[in-house]
């Protein structure tokens, strides 16, 4: 029959082709699922940061704020921090 020289090669390629493929259809869904999952939970924390932060504005206009927001701030003063020139 001879031999086929080309056969356990081909074999070894077809099967790390197989597993690899195997890998990616696991790999990326799992991580994609994930990344959407956080930017949910991120989002989700923003929108109720947000909902905060307007019911927080909605008392102060009702005359209802916390003590620390009745004052004005202050504008910050500009102080002029020169660079640090080193010999590196």
């Amino acid at each position: 029959m001879g031999s086929a020289a080309w056969a356990i090669p081909v074999g070894v390629l077809a099967g790390l082709c197989g597993l690899m493929f195997v890998f990616i259809w696991w790999w990326f869904p799992r991580h994609y699922r994930k990344g959407v999952r956080a930017d949910m939970v991120r989002v989700d924390e923003e929108r109720r940061r947000r909902q905060l932060a307007e019911a927080e504005m909605g008392d102060i206009e009702g005359g209802a704020a916390p003590s620390y927001q009745e004052t004005v701030p202050q504008k910050p003063t500009f102080v002029y921090t020169p660079q640090a020139y080193t010999s590196y």
